[in-house]
């Protein structure tokens, strides 16, 4: 008897309201959103819906390729298009310094600043900073690099001939290239490890000069 009477009730229609919960609030603020009360989104999150290329590198890939290119040009205009007027040794690996240095603070450390994120771009750059100063040390920096690459090719030539071999390695754009981004990239390894151990070493001590209660 229940049971017909349960079947026999009247059913009550619902509005269109009861069916769609309407979020009028987040409505609102799509409706009204604009530049100046949009919230700020993080380019590391605005990575993942931008078109991705088939190559698709990361930061540190990406760099190191580009100052490989940009190093292995310098080779093939200065080092092998002034070979030619018998520039002096010593003079030869100081205008590669200068004009390493200048490509490091200009093009090279420009486009990190455009692709890398706002708070990683300096770990990819021995000195990050705009103006004179900065140019100075990146020209000091460029030294450094190609010193450490003449030096390299100076240790496996005499490797290979030390092992018998009969000849050396040949100075060309690509190896070049590869010598200067390679050491670029250990010295900022180099500096990042450095700066952790220094950041631990005075997180320690203030912590141990903190009065016991």
């Amino acid at each position: 008897m229940a049971k017909d009477q349960k079947k026999s009730a009247p059913r009550t229609e619902k509005s269109a309201a009861a069916y769609y919960d309407l979020k009028t609030e987040a409505v609102n603020d799509l409706v009204n959103a604009n530049v100046t009360n949009a919230p700020e989104v993080r380019e590391k999150e605005l990575r993942k819906y931008r078109h991705k290329s088939l190559l698709n590198l990361g930061d540190g890939i990406r760099f190191f390729l580009l100052k490989w290119w940009f190093a292995g040009v310098i080779c093939w205009f200065f080092m092998i298009g002034l070979g030619s007027y018998g520039i002096d040794q010593l003079d030869m690996m100081l205008i590669l310094g200068v004009v390493t240095g200048l490509i490091w603070d200009l093009p090279v450390n420009i486009f990190i600043r455009l692709k890398a994120e706002k708070k990683e771009y300096r770990r990819w750059m021995m000195f990050p900073d705009t103006g004179v100063s900065a140019g100075i040390w990146n020209v000091l920096y460029g030294m450094v690099l190609v010193l450490l690459t003449a030096a390299t090719y100076t240790g496996v030539n005499r490797l290979i001939f030390r092992l018998g071999g009969d000849q050396g390695l040949m100075v060309g754009p690509i190896l070049y290239g590869v010598f200067i981004a390679g050491w670029d990239w250990l010295l900022l390894k180099m500096r990042k490890t450095g700066a952790s151990i220094l950041a631990d070493a005075k997180k320690n001590a203030s912590a141990g000069n903190r009065p016991r209660s």
